[in-house]
Order: structure tokens, then sequence, then C-alpha cells
């Protein structure tokens, strides 16, 4: 559809919008529940419903025009004040953002939409219009967006099915005259289609549009070709389906390929580049083109001097020169370096506005009552991290309303006030960014943890008394581990804990507890604020080198060989009065050398929330900037290697 670069253009241009428009659309959503009578809010969440439909009007997409004109529809009587806020109408709208969510997503990927069924929310929004109620009056049925449109046509609607077969053999006659359409061929056509759609197709969840023939086919025999083709389908055939689909095979012709493919295909060409865009205040633009401006004039600079040299005028006063503009060049590439790394990070809150929908719907689902608190949404992180976050983040949030907060009345009667609380912060600790997610529920309990994975067979009776109470927290991360009585559609499968720790661990993070028995639960997520740059320790084992994050190193001690004992077959070190599990890195990283005495080696003790190893090393090289590079497809799988780089002698 769009052949020229400027329609492709376009169409990047209302993917972002339309994005950027629903992920401030859910939070403003929240807001407006809680302040109904705030018109400003309710005029911004009416613009960004009115935005989305007229720009997706004029881009072609029918089904998400309207579905925001129906929106529009309820909004502009609340703004009319013919309406007021109330659960059902937020619920409603919120089902709408669901919808346009999903569509967009779709379009962004280049995939269809014409089997997304939003029939019975149309339905919700016409009943709350005219002011009616939703209970008892619509089935709360939920409705699944499915990847084709699926119908129930059954042995009992032998009638529906012959009048499709009926319609659709006097369509296929019409069409297969010769000549241009007369305007009684062209009404005749669509009113067979509107009978097909009205007595089956509706029930599907898509429908034949007569008018797209018009639309796509120059030639008349084109038209009759493909209505002759869907003519001869025979309807045997649809029933004898288990899922009894309808709207697939019909839509699946010529009819709705002809106008939407070349929309897809070019979707498909720009999702890339809209999928990775992100908005970048000017100023921190401009302030790179500034430095930019300063590296060309030290680059100008010191080819002269260069050029000096060559010369033979190698004079003190060259060569302070030369020393001079060395220096400065470092200091605007490093400045370069952070304005680059700037133009990357974007505000958490881009993550957090996810959580005020996640905690009404579970308070809604358990019949709990829930507040959330957010603090820190300002506080900056690499876009990559955010990306990767979201999940975990989903996972805690559901946690703590699902086992954390317990339900109003057993709140009341353990005296605490009948609406929980579930809080979600951030801020920056020197190069991390530190988020907690805490609520006033439970809490945890060691014992009934250790309980639990014993009976699992995680650990040993005896490991069991062993444990601290951090080290029992740490327990639910293993994987397969739940303490949840009852398996609910939320959480307590036992796969969740585990994979949360697994992404906070690829994004270099770690993850701590505190919890209090009855007073409630705070989980400690610690990243670092970009995993492009990170300060690394240099270490040399034997002939090789290898950075360990700085954020990661605790301290560094000499390896003293009368602390060193073996405890079940692995080497651990006593340091101070804490014992550690002892790794010697050249094993791990099957790195050859002859000596493996620990005399003169060191100790590098790393943390990872409450876990403490040593790792020891031939020698200390210091501490650097370093640019982590990936290890590509092949390579990417090495246990304990997260990437490469290149120092400054260019080594790798």
């Amino acid at each position: 559809m769009y052949n020229d670069p400027e329609m492709q253009e376009i169409f990047e241009a209302f993917v972002v919008e339309s994005t950027e428009l629903l992920e401030n659309l859910s939070q403003d959503l929240m807001l407006i529940e809680d302040n109904p009578e705030d018109e400003e809010l309710l005029n911004r969440i009416f613009r960004a419903f009115h935005t989305i439909k007229g720009t997706s009007s004029f881009m072609g997409f029918d089904k998400i025009a309207t579905l925001t004109h129906s929106a529009e529809d309820i909004l502009n009587k609340l703004r009319k004040f013919e309406l007021k806020v109330n659960q059902e109408i937020i619920d409603v709208l919120l089902e709408v953002y669901d919808f346009l969510t999903l569509m967009v997503e779709r379009v962004k990927k280049g995939e269809d939409i014409s089997d997304v069924d939003y029939t019975n929310t149309l339905k919700k929004i016409d009943i709350l219009k005219s002011g009616g109620s939703l209970q008892g009056t619509v089935e709360p049925a939920e409705e699944k967006i499915t990847e084709g449109a699926s119908g129930a046509v059954s042995s009992s609607e032998e009638k529906s099915s012959s009048k499709v077969e009926e319609v659709l053999s006097i369509a296929g006659e019409i069409v297969s005259k010769p000549g241009d359409f007369s305007p009684e061929e062209y009404e005749l056509i669509n009113a067979a289609f509107a009978e097909v759609n009205k007595s089956l197709m509706a029930e599907a969840g898509a429908k034949v549009d007569a008018e797209v023939l018009f639309k796509t086919s120059t030639q008349k025999e084109e038209t009759a070709d493909v209505l002759v083709s869907v003519d001869k389908r025979e309807t045997s055939e649809i029933e004898q389906h288990e899922d009894k689909t309808v709207g697939k095979p019909l839509t699946e012709t010529k009819v709705a390929q002809t106008e939407s493919a070349k929309t897809r295909e070019v979707a498909k060409q720009s999702v890339a580049s809209s999928a990775e865009t992100i908005r970048i205040d000017v100023t921190r633009v401009e302030n790179l083109m500034n430095l930019s401006g300063e590296l060309v004039l030290g680059r100008n600079r010191l080819e002269q001097i260069t050029r000096n040299l060559l010369s033979g005028d190698v004079t003190k006063e060259t060569l302070k020169e030369l020393e001079e503009t060395t220096s400065q060049i470092d200091f605007i590439t490093s400045e370069i370096q952070a304005s680059v790394m700037r133009m990357r990070m974007i505000p958490i809150g881009k993550l957090f506005q996810k959580a005020p929908r996640i905690v009404r719907d579970l308070a809604k689902q358990f019949n709990k009552k829930i507040q959330l608190i957010m603090e820190g949404e300002e506080t900056e992180i690499d876009k990559g991290i955010i990306d990767e976050l979201s999940d975990p983040l989903v996972h805690m949030l559901r946690n703590a309303c699902d086992h954390g907060i317990e339900s109003p009345e057993e709140r009341i009667r353990l005296g605490k006030p009948e609406v929980g609380t579930v809080y979600l912060g951030a801020e920056q600790e020197g190069n991390n960014i530190v988020i907690r997610i805490s609520d006033d529920g439970k809490g945890m309990d060691p014992e009934k943890i250790k309980a639990k994975a014993i009976e699992r067979g995680l650990i040993t009776p005896e490991e069991a008394t062993q444990m601290t109470t951090k080290e029992a927290y740490q327990l639910i991360f293993q994987p397969g581990f739940s303490t949840a009585q009852i398996i609910s559609n939320v959480s307590g499968r036992g796969v969740g804990m585990d994979v949360v720790r697994t992404n906070i661990l690829k994004l270099k993070g770690m993850i701590d507890i505190e919890s209090e028995v009855g007073v409630g639960t705070t989980f400690i997520i610690k990243l670092p604020l970009t995993l492009a740059i990170i300060q690394g320790l240099l270490v040399r084992v034997h002939s090789e080198i290898y950075a360990i994050p700085l954020a990661s190193v605790l301290e560094v001690v000499d390896c003293d060989v009368s602390k060193v004992s073996t405890i079940n077959k692995r080497e651990v070190i006593k340091i101070r009065s804490d014992i550690l599990p002892l790794i010697r890195l050249s094993r791990i990283l099957n790195v050859n050398g002859q000596n493996e005495s620990l005399d003169d080696k060191y100790v590098v003790v790393v943390g990872i929330g409450e876990f403490r190893v040593g790792l020891v090393v031939d020698e200390l090289l210091g501490q650097q900037e370093i640019v982590i590079k990936s290890l590509g497809e092949f390579l990417g799988h090495i246990d304990g290697i997260a990437g490469v780089t290149i120092l400054g002698d260019g080594s790798v």
C-alpha cells in the first residue's frame, strides 16, 4: 500500500505515537477512577482516544477507528456530565485499551487484525451510554482474541448454511456478467454480502466485505473469480471442522489479501525500526552536537601536531601541546560517551505504569482491597534493562497481591487496616539503580520455607538446621519451589521466582529479600544503570586476562593457604568469621597452566544477593572502564562469560 518512503515514515510515526498514547492512557484510566471530577484528566483521556481514532482511520485501520469512536461516545457523555465515572465504565474502557494495545501491536508486527472480535465490548458501551448497568445484562464471559476467526456452525444450523450457499451463488452469477457494474448490481452484491454477514459471519467475528472487491479489482472478471471461488466452497466442508471455523476460510481469499497484504509487508519491513524508537530530549541532542564539534577541533589540532613532528619539530613545546591535546580529546571522548549513554536512559516510570492496572485487576479478582504507592518514577535507567525487567516486575507484583496481602476480613481480625499496601519504588545509588517491591501482608516464615524445601527434596533436614533466615528466603528462587496451598492462575505454580532471579542475573543484577512474619515482605533488586559500559576489575588467570564487574566485587584479599580447607569435596576459605566457597577460575574457564598452587594468589570476593564466593586469580591488573561486546550466537552460551572487550593495547 505504501510504496514511497514518505508513507512508510507516516506508518512508523503512527505506530510510535499510538504506542505512546496507549502507555499514558493506561495510567490516566487508573487516575480518573480515583479522581472522577478531574476535568483536565478526562479531556486528556478523550484526546488520546480521539487522536488514535483519527490517525488509524487515515491509515486505513478501520477496526481500530471503530473501537476508539465507541470509546469517544461514552467519554463525551462523561465530559458533558450526562454520566458519572464508575467502576463499570472504567472496566469497559480498560477492555477497549486492551483491544487497542493488541491491535496496535499486531499492526506493528505486520499482522492482520480483521479477526479481533470486540463485539461484546461494543454492546457494553451501548448499555452504559444509555445510563444502564451491566449487572445481569451482559454475560461476563471473557473476550478472547484468537489468531483465527472462529464461530459456531452446528448441524442444527442447516438453514443458515443453506442461506450462505444461496447468497454466494447469487453473487457469483451477478459478477460473472461482462461489462461494468451497474448501480443495481452494486447494491445487490452489497445486499447479498450483508445477508451473509448478518446470518452467519457476525458469529464468527469476521465478515466478507463486497466493497473491498470494488476497491481492489479493476476488472469485473477478477471480482467474478473471487466470488465464484467462494461460491464453490461447499458448506458441508465448513461444518466438518471441530471448531467450525467460518471467518478464516472465507477471508483468506483474494478479497482480504488484496488490500491488506501490502500494508502488512510494509509493516514487517518497518517493525524493527519502530520497535527500537525512543524519544530523546532535544537538549541532549544539542549537547552531543556541541561535543562532536569540540572533538573535530581536537582532531584538527592533533593533525597539525602530527605534521610538525613528522617534519622534525620535536621540541618540548610540541610535545607539551601533544599532551594537552591528547588530554582534551580524552575528556571530550568521555563526555561523548556519557552523553550517548544518557540518550539511552529513560524514566523507569515507563515500566512502573503497568503496575496500577495489575494491582487493580488482581485486587478485584481476589476480592481484596489494595492501594499501590509508587516512588522514584523519574529515576532513569537504560532502555535495554527496562525491556528485560518487565516480566520479573509483573510477577513480583502478582505475588505480593496474591500471596502477600491478606483478605479484608483477615486484616481486620489481625488489627491491620482493611486496605493493604503494595509499594513500588526506585532510586539511584552510585552506578546502580535499586528497585523495591514490598507489601504489608503476611510476610514469609523461614521455617515453613525450609519445610517445603525438604518436602520437595531441595535440601536435607541437616542443611535446613544450619541455614540462616536470609538463606532460607533464597530457597524460593529454586526451580519448582512454591508455598502456595492453592495453585491459582496468577502465581503458585512454582515456575515464577526462579525465572525472576534468572532474568535479574542476566542483567548483571542481584535480588535480595527482607521479610517479617505478619508484617510484610520486601524484594530488593539492584541493577547497573547500563549494560553496555561497565567498570571492571582486570585480573590475570595464567596467561589470559578477564574483567570482573566492579559492582559485584566486595573485596580482594591475599590467598592465605592456611585458611583454605575442604568441606564435602569442595574448597572453602575462611575470611574473618565467614566461610566462603572457593572457585578457581582456571578450572571453571578451562585455562591451562603449570602452577596450580594457591601460593601468591589473590581471592576476589564477589556477591550476588546474600551469597558470597571467592574467585582465585593470579594477578590484579587494575580497574578499567570497558565496553562489552556480544560473543554472538555460537559462543554466547559459554558459562561465566558475558562478552568480550578490547583493551587499550588492542588485545581482546
